[in-house]
């Protein structure tokens, strides 16, 4: 019972905040700022735009990116944290400066020195509702080696201190 009202408080309250999905193609900055309110950080795009990011990582499973031309107007508006998304990594030629500007920072990292590599951990939900990561794995120079989808550690962890 107490689960069932604390969640319908956070439903509430998350409606009542302002949503980055709101934002739509067109808008000025002054719009997407009352629609979304701060951003969590800003990065400049090529051809003199800026994606400003909104991420929940890495309490929660979403990161959203406002992206806007060099005139200040909103030409894109995603939510990333999606198995499309991250299909769009590219392994060999993909950076840890390109994970970051289109996913933001991660939920957590992880080092392999056996294997001398790095990963990069964002939590999100799969098709369906399940709690998921994606692993993003780096080399020693920061390139990208490939993508892995598990279950989300944290949560794993979390559901085991019944």
């Amino acid at each position: 019972m107490f689960q069932r009202i604390a969640w319908t408080l956070v439903v509430a309250g998350l409606a009542a905040c302002s949503f980055p999905g709101s934002v739509r193609p067109g808008f000025t900055e002054a719009e997407a700022r009352s629609a979304a309110g701060r951003p969590t950080s800003t990065i400049a795009l090529p051809g003199g735009g800026q994606r400003w990011q909104y991420s929940g990582q890495p309490w929660s499973q979403w990161v959203w990116n406002v992206d806007f031309d060099a005139q200040g107007k909103v030409v894109r508006t995603e939510q990333v944290m999606t198995d499309a998304a991250f299909a769009r990594v590219r392994p060999g030629v993909d950076t840890r400066a390109d994970v970051v500007r289109e996913f933001g920072q991660p939920a957590d990292s992880f080092t392999y020195r056996l294997s001398n590599e790095t990963a990069y951990m964002y939590r999100y939900f799969v098709e369906g509702g399940f709690h998921a990561a994606m692993f993003i794995y780096f080399n020693p120079a920061g390139v990208v080696l490939r993508t892995e989808t598990g279950l989300d550690p944290w949560m794993l962890r979390d559901s085991n201190r019944d």
